[in-house]
C-alpha cells in the first residue's frame, strides 16, 4: 500500500468556508499551466451552487507563488477551503506522458490515498466548467461501485474496448469522477493501475484513463453525458450540468474563437466564469509547443490568414526538430 507521505511534498491550506459542515469535496490534478481554467472551474461551481460548502483539493506540480495568492483570493472571494498540495512526482517519474497529457494527469489517482478521511470525492479535470445548479450529480448514488462516470463518445467506446481487450464494457471519460473513496483504497486501485501502465505502456494511448477503464470494469455506475458533457451537439444544451473542454485548441488560448470548437453556444463561456476569479484579464495564451503551433498554423489557413499560417508552420517545424 503506497504511503500519503511518498507523495505530499507540502500543503497550503485557504479556509475561508464559515459553515464548516456538509462539505462537497471537490478535487483537481493540475501543473501551473492550467491553473487559470482550475480557478474559472472553481468558480462555475461556486456561483451555480451558492449555497453549497465547498471543500476544494488540488494536487499541484510546480505552481507558482503568484498562482497561489491568486488561489487564496479566489478562495476569499467565493467563502471556499482551497487545499493546494504540492506533489513529489518521485513515484510517478517513469510513468508515460504526452504534450497533452503531462504527469499532472496521474495527480487523480492519488486523490483518494490522500483524502481517506472522506466518503465520496467528485474529481474534475480543470477543463470542466459548471453550467447549472449540480444537485443531482452531488446526491448521486454509487449503488456499491467505486467510482460513477459518464461513457465516452461511441467511436472512443469501440476503439479503446477492442485495443485493451475489454469486452462488455462501456468505455468512459475519466474527466469527472465520483470515487468512494473507501473501495477504491480497499480495491488497491492505485497500484493496479500503476503496475499496468508499467508492464504494458505501449498499450495504454490514453494513459491514466485508459488504465482506469481496464482496472475499474464492472465497478462503475454510468451515468447521464450532462455530467461530462464533450460533443454539445449529443445533448440539448439546456441540460448541459457539466461542460467538458477536452479537445484543443482550449477556451482560454488564442486558437479558440477562430476554431471549428468555436461555436455560438460556447464562445464566451469559459470567459464568463475566468472573469469571476483573480485570472481576470489575463491574455489569451499563445500556442507553447510544436503540435499547438501545427495545429494553430492549420487554423489560420483555413481562416486564408495565410501570411500568419506560414509563421506559425515555420515555428512549428523549428520547435519540432
Amino acid at each position: 500500500m503506497y504511503q500519503i507521505k511518498n507523495f505530499i511534498q507540502n500543503i497550503v491550506s485557504y479556509n475561508y468556508c464559515s459553515n464548516p459542515s456538509n462539505y462537497i469535496n471537490i478535487g483537481y490534478g493540475i501543473d501551473n499551466n492550467y491553473a487559470r481554467c482550475c480557478a474559472s472551474s472553481i468558480a462555475s461551481f461556486c456561483l451555480n451552487n451558492p449555497t453549497k460548502n465547498f471543500n476544494f483539493h488540488i494536487m499541484a506540480k510546480k505552481l507558482s507563488t503568484n498562482n497561489k495568492d491568486r488561489f487564496k483570493q479566489l478562495a476569499q472571494l467565493y467563502s471556499i477551503n482551497i487545499n493546494i498540495y504540492k506533489i513529489n512526482i518521485d513515484t510517478l517519474a517513469n510513468l508515460p506522458t504526452q504534450i497533452h497529457l503531462p504527469i499532472a494527469t496521474y495527480f487523480r489517482f492519488i486523490l483518494p490515498l490522500v483524502l481517506d478521511n472522506i466518503d465520496k470525492l467528485f474529481y474534475i479535470d480543470a477543463d470542466i466548467i459548471c453550467l447549472k445548479n449540480a444537485d443531482e450529480l452531488f446526491n448521486t448514488n454509487l449503488n456499491d461501485n467505486i467510482i460513477g462516470a459518464v461513457p465516452d463518445l461511441p467511436w472512443m467506446n469501440t476503439k479503446r474496448n477492442k485495443a485493451l481487450n475489454l469486452r462488455n464494457h462501456i468505455y468512459f471519460n475519466a474527466g469527472m469522477l465520483i470515487i468512494n473513496i473507501a473501495k477504491w483504497n480497499n480495491f488497491n486501485t492505485f497500484a493496479k493501475i500503476l503496475q499496468a501502465i508499467q508492464n504494458e505502456p505501449q498499450k495504454f494511448r490514453y494513459l491514466d484513463q485508459d488504465a482506469l477503464n481496464l482496472i475499474l470494469t464492472n465497478h462503475i455506475q454510468y451515468l447521464d453525458t450532462k455530467f461530462n458533457c464533450i460533443d454539445i451537439n449529443s445533448i440539448e444544451q439546456k441540460n448541459i450540468i457539466l461542460l467538458h473542454f477536452a479537445a484543443h485548441p482550449k477556451p482560454w488560448n488564442i486558437a479558440f474563437s477562430i476554431s471549428k470548437l468555436c461555436n455560438k453556444f460556447n464562445k464566451n463561456l469559459y470567459q464568463y466564469y475566468e472573469n469571476k476569479t483573480p485570472w481576470k484579464n489575463f491574455p489569451l495564451e499563445q500556442p507553447k509547443n510544436y503540435k499547438e503551433m501545427k495545429k494553430y498554423s492549420h487554423i489560420l489557413y483555413q481562416k486564408q490568414k495565410y501570411f500568419s499560417s506560414l509563421k506559425w508552420y515555420l515555428k512549428y517545424i523549428l520547435n519540432k526538430n
